[in-house]
């Protein structure tokens, strides 16, 4: 995808949570090609590092730490040096996330629990390790990315629930802190084709061809969707935008395509 670069992104410092591969590697690489100062956090250490030589082979200022999401001490200690290495942190993406496909019966205690940690308490506290910051500076843009799945029920329901908080911790955000000048968006995607999507593309291989239907716009999404998005958020272009749900979704949440013309009696 060609993107439309705002001038003032231009070195201006993005930390990027789950960057090494899928979405957050396209964010990542997005914005290196627009000259920011990228920060990726990320637990697999091969991705972290393949990500980073690509994006430094193509002349972008990147770092990478290598975190647990499921640990307080690491997500601290990752920030605290980040802000020493690059100033200051002048936007946020909590991207990273853990999917469970099972139903409520079939969810255990634990996977529960997993799920909560990464997708809702570990953007508390990465937020509440950044605002301090951002505060003092009376500046910032925090880019949480929720899903489609927050607005209504199409399964995995940990993961649902848990996306769901994040939202509400966006409107929190954006309330609380709008008056210090910081803006707390929440981007909300419908399906995006990545490699996360594997196992299921394994048992069915046409799930993406599936559920092009359920779409106006008559496809699933791409990774560049969501980049270019962070990426305006991230910007001066959205410089009054803040506790809304930014959705991203080819139409999935305006209405069930398949469903009217049979309402209509028109199919």
């Amino acid at each position: 995808m060609t993107y439309q670069f705002a001038a003032e992104l231009a070195g201006r410092t993005i930390v990027i949570t789950g960057g090494g591969r899928s979405i957050g590697r396209e964010m990542a690489q997005a914005a290196g090609a627009a000259k920011m100062k990228v920060a990726i956090l990320e637990v697999n250490q091969a991705n972290l590092e393949k990500t980073v030589a690509e994006l430094k082979s193509s002349g972008a200022d990147v770092t990478g730490y290598v975190v647990d999401l499921q640990n307080e001490k690491e997500i601290n200690d990752s920030i605290a040096q980040i802000e020493k290495d690059f100033g200051k942190i002048e936007v946020f993406v909590n991207n990273a996330a853990f999917h469970d496909a099972e139903d409520l019966l079939g969810t255990s205690l634990e996977v529960w629990n997993k799920t909560f940690t990464i997708n809702t308490v570990a953007p508390f506290l990465c937020i509440k390790a950044i605002l301090p910051g951002m505060i003092a500076r009376k500046s910032g843009s925090i880019i949480n990315i929720g899903t489609v799945n927050a607005k209504m029920m199409i399964g995995s329901d940990s993961y649902t629930a848990s996306k769901a908080a994040l939202h509400a911790i966006t409107r929190t955000v954006a309330v609380r802190y709008g008056a210090h000048g910081v803006r707390c968006n929440t981007i909300v995607p419908g399906t995006i084709a990545t490699e996360i999507w594997q196992e299921r593309i394994d048992r069915n291989p046409a799930v993406f061809e599936n559920l092009k239907s359920w779409y106006p716009l008559g496809r699933v999404g791409k990774p560049s969707d969501i980049a270019a998005a962070v990426l305006y958020l991230a910007s001066d272009q959205a410089p009054w935008m803040t506790g809304t749900e930014f959705v991203v979704d080819g139409g999935l949440l305006a209405g069930f395509a398949p469903m009217y013309p049979v309402v209509e009696g028109s199919d």
